[in-house]
């Protein structure tokens, strides 16, 4: 029998927007303030080059359906967190994903974009029916 590996949220990527100027711990270039960075131990930070995600596409965050679907069909993806300083916490922003899970993600997205739509409508007639 073969078990799958359980991907937690601690094993996650997780690409940071800098508040502050930052040196890429490996290549050495100054990467400035609001730069991409990954955290990598005792190298510190990475630029998305160094880190070998580059090549990965931003989904912002506010499109739960076309993220779900991308992060299953992107074999890499890492959390794009960037720190608020109004609450004191970080905040996600989106995802890193690779390009072809995007348009992927997008066409089933846009073949059931009427069956989601009447969900949500029935779904709202139903919790208005039972809110009252």
């Amino acid at each position: 029998m073969v078990v799958a590996p359980v991907k937690s949220k601690d094993m996650e990527f997780k690409v940071f927007i800098s508040n502050q100027d930052s040196i890429c711990g490996e290549c050495g270039e100054n990467l400035g303030s609001k730069a991409w960075i990954m955290l990598a131990g005792e190298k510190g930070a990475l630029c998305l080059s160094c880190a070998d995600l580059d090549h990965l596409v931003f989904l912002p965050s506010g499109n739960a359906a076309l993220t779900r679907r991308a992060r299953k069909h992107s074999t890499l993806s890492a959390v794009v967190l960037k720190w608020s300083r109004a609450r004191k916490q970080y905040e996600r922003q989106g995802l890193l994903i690779e390009p072809q899970a995007l348009e992927t993600a997008e066409e089933e997205c846009l073949a059931d974009a009427e069956i989601r739509e009447l969900r949500r409508d029935r779904e709202s007639v139903r919790s208005a029916a039972h809110s009252k």
